[in-house]
C-alpha cells in the first residue's frame, strides 16, 4: 500500500484557501498581535480582508507576528498528524526571515521520539517519517515550492519519501519570488522592529519623495532589490514583463503564483496583467491569485503585490 504523505505549511504561504482545502494541505497558524488584540492567521480570506481593513493599514498601531511554538507544533503532530499520515513534509518560510523552520525542526526531534505509542494505540504499525524543509523563499515563492511538492506526489504515487525531500530542496533553489510594496512605510517599520536596517531613513525619504518603488526578490534565502521603478503601477507592469520573459524562457514547473494585500480582483485591473495572462495561457502555465496572508501583509503593507515562479 502506498505511503500516505501529508504536507504542512505555515500560514504565510500565499496559496488560495480553496487550493489548500482541495489538496488537503495542513496549516501551522501564525499568531498576530494588533495592539492588545490577538488573532491567528489561518489563510481564511474573509478574516484576512477584515484584518486588512481594520488594522494592517493603521500606521501608529503596534503590530507583531509570532510563529507556532515548538510545543504547539509537537502537540499538533502527536495529537493529529502522526495518526493521519505515514510521512509528513513540512515546508516553511525562509529561515532567514522567520523562526518557524527552527521551531519545526526542534519539534521534529520530540515528535519522532514520541509518535510510536500514539500510532500503536491507534492500531497503526507503519513507521512514521517527518522532514522539515526551509523553502529559502517567502510568500508566493513558498507557494510555488508547495505546488511542486504536490505535483510530484500526485504524479508518482510510489515516490520514496527521501527522494521527494531531495527533489523539493533542490527545486527550491530555482524559485524567484518578488514583492512590490505600495507604501515603503510598512517595509521600513516592520524591518526596524526586527533590527533590519536595510531600508534606512534616507532611502525611505527619497523613495517617498520621488514615488520610487522597489522590486524586491527573495531567492535562495536572500532578499535584494533588483529594480527601482517610478510609480507603483509601473513597477507592477515591469514585474509582469519579467514574468512573461521567464515563461517564454521556460519554467521548471508550469505555475506562477500571485498574491495581493487587498482584494485580489484589483490585480486584474493593473497594467500588464492581461498581457501576462495571455502569455501564460499560450504557454499552458497555470496561474494562481490569492489574498496575501495577513502575516505577509503586516511586513510589506496593504496593496503590496507578490509574484513567484521557478526558472533556471
Amino acid at each position: 500500500m502506498p505511503q500516505k504523505i501529508g504536507l504542512v505549511i505555515d500560514s504565510a504561504c500565499d496559496l488560495p484557501r480553496s487550493f489548500i482545502e482541495q489538496q488537503g494541505v495542513e496549516i501551522m497558524p501564525v499568531s498576530m498581535q494588533f495592539g492588545n488584540m490577538s488573532f491567528k492567521d489561518t489563510r481564511d480570506p474573509e478574516q484576512t480582508m477584515d484584518l486588512y481593513r481594520r488594522f494592517v493599514a493603521v500606521k501608529d498601531l503596534e503590530i507583531s507576528t509570532t510563529p507556532m511554538s515548538t510545543k504547539a507544533i509537537r502537540d499538533l503532530f502527536l495529537d493529529q498528524l502522526v495518526l493521519k499520515y505515514d510521512r509528513v513534509l513540512v515546508i516553511t518560510a525562509s529561515s532567514n526571515r522567520s523562526s518557524v523552520f527552527e521551531n519545526a525542526t526542534q519539534a521534529s526531534f520530540m515528535i519522532l521520539s514520541g509518535y510510536k505509542e500514539r500510532r500503536r494505540a491507534a492500531g497503526l504499525d507503519e513507521q512514521f517519517g517527518l522532514r522539515v524543509i526551509d523553502s529559502k523563499t517567502l510568500f508566493t515563492g513558498q507557494a510555488v515550492v508547495v505546488y511542486e511538492a504536490l505535483r510530484t506526489i500526485r504524479s508518482q504515487d510510489d515516490i520514496m519519501f527521501d527522494k521527494l525531500r531531495q527533489h523539493v530542496e533542490s527545486f527550491s533553489q530555482h524559485v524567484h519570488a518578488y514583492v512590490v510594496p505600495q507604501d515603503l512605510f510598512y517595509v521600513r517599520s516592520r524591518a526596524h522592529q526586527k533590527g533590519d536596517k536595510s531600508v534606512g531613513w534616507f532611502k525611505y525619504q527619497i523613495g517617498t519623495m520621488f514615488d520610487l518603488k522597489p522590486i524586491i526578490r527573495a531567492h535562495r534565502g536572500e532578499t535584494e532589490v533588483v529594480a527601482t521603478v517610478h510609480g507603483y503601477q509601473s513597477a507592477v507592469r515591469k514585474l509582469f514583463e519579467m514574468a512573461i520573459a521567464a515563461i517564454e524562457g521556460g519554467l521548471i514547473t508550469k505555475v506562477v503564483c500571485m498574491s495581493y494585500g487587498g482584494n485580489p480582483e484589483e490585480v486584474k485591473a493593473l497594467p500588464g496583467y492581461e498581457d501576462f495572462i495571455q502569455c501564460a495561457m499560450a504557454n499552458k502555465v497555470e496561474t494562481m491569485l490569492s489574498v496575501m496572508s495577513t502575516t505577509a501583509g503586516i511586513h510589506v503593507g496593504p496593496g503590496a503585490f507578490s509574484l513567484a515562479y521557478a526558472a533556471r
